[in-house]
């Protein structure tokens, strides 16, 4: 394991730094940005009078006193504070040990932030699902999204049978918990970049990927990060000189990077564009990002882009530009247009106003669905160089270079804003817009005119492009292609400020989700209407299975399983005054939720309820649904505002 900030990350920091060196690469640089340290050193269970020792792997939380915890074992469930209220004992100063299942259920935060709460000394907990299904031998181990709170460690479900077994047997165990565990502010990541230098310097492509990984991390993101160097290297040797610089960027702290946020990924790489070196968000063509590069997911693959990206990568791929597939991904390589989400270090630089993409890694193509591989080896153990395929690994290697060239060849950044007309477009529910006091015509409007705006602008990038492609064929003097060169970059300039002022007035977030702003507000309205509606027909089973979880963006899912006091701890991580420089890519993007949490506990508690009085309950969603109207009205307001300045910067 190499987190944040750890001697494993600066050693392996060094090591990638004399390697660029040794490739040849210029301007090398071991960039410093700050981050909360995290190194794991040890940890060990143990049961008394027994000669097993099992060996948990630890979250970013609490360390043990040295010579550890003692304590009774207890083994509560999902560790829900319905588990706890079923136990007739007291939990203080013992260590609980939970089953997990953090994709369909919650992430190992809640069960966490509920046992302190109850007073446990420590948790521990084993995947039973969701994650590590490729063995009863796999540990878990992912980011916490949380305080420093108290130690929190996976073991294994062969492990965790083992410890029931023995209190099934036993009906009392006491443990011997010891965690060597560090996690403290002051951290210094380090991320390392390189160059090919450009004919100009005043444009740039950066090509990257992270090197702080859980376990052997070799397909997230060892074999990434080997890419990069590889392409580098390939590069290098080729005696390509690039129109523009070619920075190759090597970030840490990408798994996690800091304590009490809800956003505690790609933190490295969120220090380097908005902290270290800001001034790329101007000059950078793309950002070309690696995940999990040497695994075949599926038949097909994809590239995950901002959206304004989606017509460049069709053309890349269908006017027979990149290489194909071969002896992988016999469907080809997908086109229609995948949205960046918030899971890479991408996201951090296109939220900061850079163009990025990153390699079909996650989702399959409705989105919605992550490939099998992240039920059974992500974050694992079981990440290892057995999952290496060559073939793939040569594909993103020869298909991402090939890009990266075919952007610096082309003299206008082919940057699509028709891709927001269709965004705004398909944001819009008329409906409820209209039922908010929205100036729905307007809205509509605007967006009509953003959608010939948008046209006339990609014409401008195709003009540019296709006379500098002529006159390259036609042979013309060096003075006509710099020209032309030089209004291509002209272009460029003012279309990166478009991009960066899209990015910051239309790129909100439902926690981790991209969405249009007023999307939130629109989402909760529809959601509790339908809520009302069913428990006006005294159906309380479809009001809470089919739709009150799913308010706030599931969180209120979150509100029928643990306390009160667990859920502020999130919603100050959210919203709190004092934690609002914490919240790294999702700062300035955050829904406001809405305030139901009292109507979804009543509601779970009186589930098997039929033809019940549920007049309460539905007050509060309806004095919900009138604050979240107010906000939706303000927002669509101040985004048809930004709709016309866009046609303007258009």
């Amino acid at each position: 394991t190499r987190t944040s900030g750890s001697d494993a990350e600066h050693a392996a920091a060094d090591y990638l730094l004399s390697l660029m060196k040794k490739i040849g690469l210029a301007e090398t640089e071991k960039a410093a940005a700050d981050v909360d340290k995290w190194q794991f050193n040890d940890a060990t269970l143990t049961l008394a009078g027994d000669d097993r020792v099992i060996k948990p792997h630890s979250y970013a939380t609490a360390a043990t006193p040295k010579e550890g915890i003692t304590a009774e074992i207890l083994y509560l469930g999902d560790g829900t504070m319905w588990d706890y209220e079923a136990y007739e004992g007291d939990v203080t100063g013992k260590i609980i040990l939970v089953d997990i299942d953090m994709r369909a259920n919650w992430w190992i935060t809640y069960p966490m932030l509920e046992a302190e709460f109850r007073g446990a000394a420590a948790i521990m907990n084993s995947a039973v699902s969701g994650f590590s299904e490729i063995s009863k031998d796999a540990y878990n181990c992912n980011d916490i999204c949380g305080p420093v709170s108290i130690p929190c460690v996976s073991i294994t479900q062969n492990d965790a049978e083992y410890i029931k077994a023995q209190i099934e047997e036993k009906g009392s165990v006491t443990g011997t918990l010891k965690v060597d565990n560090v996690v403290e502010p002051g951290g210094t990541t380090y991320n390392i970049v390189g160059k090919i230098k450009g004919k100009s310097s005043d444009q740039q492509i950066i090509v990257g990927a992270h090197y702080d990984m859980y376990f052997e991390g070799f397909q997230d993101d060892n074999m990434a990060a080997g890419i990069v160097l590889a392409m580098a290297d390939a590069m290098k040797k080729s005696g390509y000189v690039p129109e523009n610089d070619i920075v190759f960027c090597l970030h840490g702290a990408e798994e996690w990077g800091a304590s009490y946020t809800q956003f505690d990924w790609t933190v490295g790489a969120w220090r380097m564009i908005n902290e270290v070196h800001p001034e790329w968000a101007g000059k950078t063509l793309a950002f070309l990002n690696f995940e999990l590069p040497a695994y075949e997911f599926d038949t097909y693959t994809s590239v995950y882009s901002a959206p304004e990206l989606y017509s460049l990568i069709d053309t890349f791929v269908n006017k027979d530009f990149a290489p194909k597939p071969e002896g992988c991904f016999p469907d080809g390589v997908l086109t229609e247009g995948y949205q960046t989400y918030t899971y890479s270090d991408d996201f951090s630089y296109y939220a900061a106003g850079v163009p990025s993409t990153v390699n079909g890694f996650l989702l399959q193509r409705d989105m919605e669905t992550v490939f099998p591989f992240y039920y059974n080896y992500y974050h694992t153990n079981f990440d290892t160089p057995e999952t290496y395929d060559e073939d793939v690994a040569n594909f993103n290697l020869r298909f991402y270079g090939a890009l990266a060239i075919f952007i610096d060849q082309l003299p206008a950044l082919y940057l699509d804003f028709t891709s927001q007309f269709d965004r705004l477009t398909d944001a819009l529910d008329e409906e409820i817009s209209a039922a908010s006091g929205a100036d729905v015509e307007a809205y509509k409007a605007a967006v009509a005119k953003l959608g010939i705006a948008a046209n006339e602008a990609k014409e401008k990038i195709l003009d540019i492009n296709t006379r500098y492609v002529e006159a390259v064929k036609a042979g013309a003097d060096k003075e006509v292609i710099d020209a032309l060169r030089m209004e291509g970059k002209e272009l460029n300039k003012a279309n990166l400020k478009v991009f960066k002022f899209v990015q910051d007035a239309f790129l909100g977030l439902l926690y981790e989700r991209p969405v249009v702003p007023h999307e939130g507000p629109q989402e909760n309205i529809a959601l509790m209407e339908a809520i009302i509606a069913a428990l006006s027909e005294g159906d309380v089973v479809t009001a809470t299975d089919e739709y009150a979880w799913a308010v706030n963006n599931v969180f209120e899912w979150y509100e029928m399983y643990f306390s009160p006091e667990v859920m502020e701890i999130h919603y100050d991580m959210f919203y709190g005054e004092d934690n609002q420089d914490n919240l790294f890519w999702g700062t300035n993007k955050a829904f406001v939720p809405s305030d139901v949490s009292e109507a979804t506990r009543s509601l779970f508690l009186r589930y098997e309820e039929t033809d019940g009085d549920f007049s309460k309950e539905i007050g509060i969603y309806e004095k919900a649904i009138e604050a979240q109207k107010v906000i939706l009205k303000d927002l669509m307001k101040e985004e048809t505002t930004n709709i016309l300045k866009l046609v303007d910067m258009l």
